[in-house]
């Protein structure tokens, strides 16, 4: 195949790519961000019997509860709003380049750089909102949850919607 039967079929490769592309493109900006999921830290009180959590979420945080294994719902005793989080070293919502290469079988070689820019308001992701919650549990629930925090659920209102996720385990 000479270079004038090679011409049409790279014009419709370079149309179809482009295509692609411009379906992807459309398909990103119509997306809603999703909300990244809250962010959980636990440690117990020296001797006071207090459990306290940090939460980090891209909402505020209303109100929390503490489900049991035997079903008892132990709702916060107090929330402190605090500063917004940092984001911890995360890209997401901001501009990023990445470099690459690749070598096949054959001997060829190639490279690549990529370069993404946010389109949609997603820089809330990386930070949020630290929350820090207590919880005031007698000892023998304090030592319930040291043993089995995978049986105990949090419940995280942030208003609109709840969170339901398992206990994190003390250190």
């Amino acid at each position: 195949m000479g270079t004038a039967g090679r011409q049409p079929y790279m014009t419709a490769m370079l149309r179809a790519l482009t295509l692609t592309i411009l379906l992807a493109v459309t398909a990103v900006a119509c997306t809603p961000a999703t909300p990244a999921p809250p962010r959980v830290a636990v440690w117990q009180g020296e001797t006071s019997g207090l459990l306290f959590m940090r939460v980090i979420a891209g909402q505020p945080l209303r109100d929390a509860r503490l489900t049991a294994p035997d079903g008892r719902k132990i709702l916060a005793q107090r929330l402190s709003q605090a500063e917004a989080a940092p984001a911890g070293g995360e890209s997401w919502g901001r501009p990023s380049v990445g470099i690459g290469g690749s070598a096949g079988s054959n001997g060829g070689f190639g490279t690549g750089i990529g370069l993404s820019f946010p389109i949609s308001g997603g820089g809330q992701r990386g930070g949020g909102q630290a929350t820090q919650v207590e919880f005031a549990l007698d000892p023998a629930l304090l030592s319930d949850y040291r043993a089995r925090p995978k049986d105990w659920l949090l419940e995280l209102n942030f208003g609109s919607q709840i969170t339901r996720v398992a206990a994190p385990p003390l250190p």
